[in-house]
């Protein structure tokens, strides 16, 4: 089983790729002849998009079993444990995460958003790191 630091570091990993996909759509929309020649290659924007939000929906998914799962071992820093899964859950219940549709009336919201959600997952992966387990401290360089 993987640790939560590098589940947290796949979902951060998709939601930079998602942000730059939705960053080269944004740079396809113009005047109506710019997005009526540029629109195929938009769609597949939003398409990449779509996918890497997917999958960094299942990394939040598997972050939240990997540290439910870490619970029943015991807790040295009872406040810093429940930061860390209030954020996860707060990630994880994200409506844009879970939305299937991404058009292109989209992009504008769900570029503030990802950026969001960029800076609550790089503040949960500093929480993770104070919280490190005696098994993760021995691989970390």
């Amino acid at each position: 089983m993987q640790s939560p630091h590098l589940i947290a570091e796949a979902a951060r990993h998709e939601l930079m790729a998602c942000a730059i996909a939705l960053d080269d759509a944004a740079k396809r929309r113009g005047t109506d002849l710019v997005e009526l020649v540029a629109a195929p290659l938009m769609h597949w924007q939003l398409r990449v998009a779509r996918r890497h939000r997917g999958a960094a929906k299942r990394h939040l998914a598997a972050l939240h079993i990997a540290l439910h799962d870490r619970a029943s071992l015991g807790v040295h820093n009872a406040d810093l444990w429940s930061a860390i899964t209030r954020s996860v859950d707060s990630l994880a219940l994200s409506r844009w995460l879970n939305t299937e549709a991404l058009t292109r009336v989209d992009i504008a919201p769900s570029r503030e958003t990802v950026q969001l959600l960029l800076g609550e997952l790089a503040d949960l992966i500093g929480l993770l790191h104070e919280l490190a387990w005696p098994d993760e401290m021995a691989s970390d360089p």
